[in-house]
């Protein structure tokens, strides 16, 4: 029923606001009287009121050229003003399909309303992408690329008054004469009205109970064009979730100068009904496809600095997909040498890939949060064995699975039949599931810095405590360069002391460049 749910549309305007219906030549002249004083070094202390009625004019302008019918340029020419070309820096409003005042969205999917003072009118771009479960060019968003946008109207002595979109991850403030002024942003409102528009977050009971409708959404998604000159943040999300799991985490580091100049996030999503073994099969698949193409972008030296967060069973997925199993992981499975069994090339690609295969390793640090390491008791509760009883698995996948469990000694079915009941997410996360049973005899890779977030649910109760979900035992991992209890229920990615801690993490990972 969800995934036939209409999606949600951005709305431009047929008519100016009534607020801003001011002639448009008395509002340019207040405009350029206050970019005067605001080049003027000797006026400083008029500087804050000056820009203050420069961003009301602005603003009022904004309306009259985004609002009524006609192109952007028709709109701008007819009262008196261009617009820039744009650059790498810069957009064109025409290619958007929506450009709305940040104002008018009402931020209520993340906790906070993160923005900064400034100059210019903050505004969110909208540009359309084909829906969840649809194809689409690789590293895209689902439905829609949200644009973080400060307008500007900018002057010189004699020329046309032109307006610049600037994009403003990518720029930090403005030259008027001698002096730069910050840019004004609104870092909530784009990261709020992309999960508004995008279903993945609406579908992630689907995604669990029948994994096959979006396997087409296995992948990774860069929030924004891979660059370079900045490291990698991987966000892996955990069961009955999808991306909007971090979408906190992002409201917290947009703000952030550091963040923006040297980080740039990727997204990785997946069908979270699957066992987390083959899941993470699909992740370090997907992950050295990323980076040849990353790769074939530019250096390395940044790519080969990336950082994993992973949440629930992402942290399970992240940490088998960077530690070498060796032969732990198939012995757990198989009594039998791999050369000795017996079986359909696609189940044998499956048994090698999952279990005998080469870590990543462009990783230098992961962070976990409120990982299941040694798995979860609620995966054996009867409820939990009926809901994975409801999971239907990818056809594709369950073929081969029946292939290689049947070859199995112990499976992750944790010891039913296997014909009956494959082995699903749920199986997988129990304490006595033999791939998690095997992953916890492998040490944590000494290349690679790790830490831990955990959640307690407030009660400051450690070592006997639990998120709800993942008691301690489980949780707690060694060794690890940092561990921090923080007050939170298995939602940790929501805590805002989690996010304080992801950011010393991040800091400290520029400064140590080993």
């Amino acid at each position: 029923m969800l995934s036939q749910c209409a999606p949600h549309a951005p709305k431009n305007c047929a008519s100016i606001p009534r607020t801003s219906r001011a002639p448009s030549a008395s509002l340019i002249d207040e405009a350029r009287a206050n970019w005067s004083i605001l080049g003027n070094a000797s006026r400083k202390n008029e500087w804050p009121a000056a820009r203050d009625r420069y961003n009301a004019a602005v603003g009022k302008l904004f309306d009259q050229i985004r609002c009524g019918h006609g192109s952007w340029n028709d709109r701008a020419a007819a009262i008196g003003t261009r617009l820039a070309a744009a650059d790498r820096n810069h957009v064109d409003p025409e290619t958007l399909d929506a450009l709305v005042p940040a104002s008018s969205i009402k931020v209520t999917e993340v906790k906070k309303h993160n923005g900064n003072h400034g100059l210019g009118v903050p505004a969110v771009g909208w540009k359309s992408t084909s829906p969840v479960g649809m194809k689409r060019d690789r590293y895209l968003l689902p439905n829609g690329l949200p644009y973080n946008i400060t307008a500007t109207l900018e002057f010189d002595r004699k020329g046309v008054p032109t307006w610049q979109f600037n994009k403003r991850w990518a720029v930090e403030a403005v030259p008027i004469g001698s002096h730069k002024h910050t840019l004004a942003a609104d870092w909530s409102a784009p990261n709020d009205f992309y999960w508004k528009m995008c279903d993945l977050d609406d579908l992630v009971i689907q995604n669990v109970l029948l994994p096959d409708r979006f396997t087409e959404e296995t992948g990774l998604y860069f929030i924004t064009p891979y660059d370079p000159n900045k490291i990698p943040v991987v966000l892996v999300h955990g069961l009955v979730s999808s991306p909007d799991a971090f979408k906190n985490v992002i409201n917290e580091l947009s703000p952030e100068p550091w963040f923006r100049e040297n980080y740039q996030i990727w997204l990785y999503n997946y069908p979270t009904g699957n066992p987390w073994i083959y899941s993470s099969m699909k992740f370090r698949e997907l992950m050295r496809e990323a980076c040849a193409y990353a790769r074939s972008k530019g250096g390395s030296e940044k790519l080969n600095r990336m950082v994993i967060v992973g949440h629930s069973m992402g942290g399970l997925v992240t940490r088998s997909s960077v530690t070498d199993p060796g032969q732990e992981l198939y012995k757990a499975l198989f009594n039998k040498p791999v050369n000795k069994l017996k079986a359909s090339d696609s189940t044998m690609r499956l048994i090698r890939d999952g279990t005998l295969y080469k870590p990543l390793k462009e990783p230098k640090r992961v962070v976990f949060l409120a990982v299941p390491h040694r798995g979860s008791p609620m995966a054996n509760l009867a409820f939990s064995n009926w809901i994975s009883k409801l999971i239907k698995l990818p056809k594709t996948l369950t073929v081969d699975l029946l292939d290689a469990t049947l070859l199995a000694v112990s499976d992750i079915a944790q010891g039913e039949d296997a014909t009956k009941h494959l082995p699903t997410s749920i199986d997988s996360l129990s304490p006595r599931a033999p791939a998690t049973l095997a992953l916890n005899k492998l040490p944590l890779p000494k290349n690679i810095t790790f830490h831990s977030v955990i959640g307690d649910r407030g009660k400051g109760n450690t070592p006997n405590s639990s998120d709800g979900v993942v008691p301690y035992w489980s949780s707690h991992v060694a060794p690890v360069a940092s561990e921090l209890i923080v007050p939170s229920d298995h939602s940790v990615p929501d805590n805002l002391q989690a996010a304080e801690e992801l950011k010393r993490i991040l800091k400290l990972h520029l400064k140590n460049k080993n």
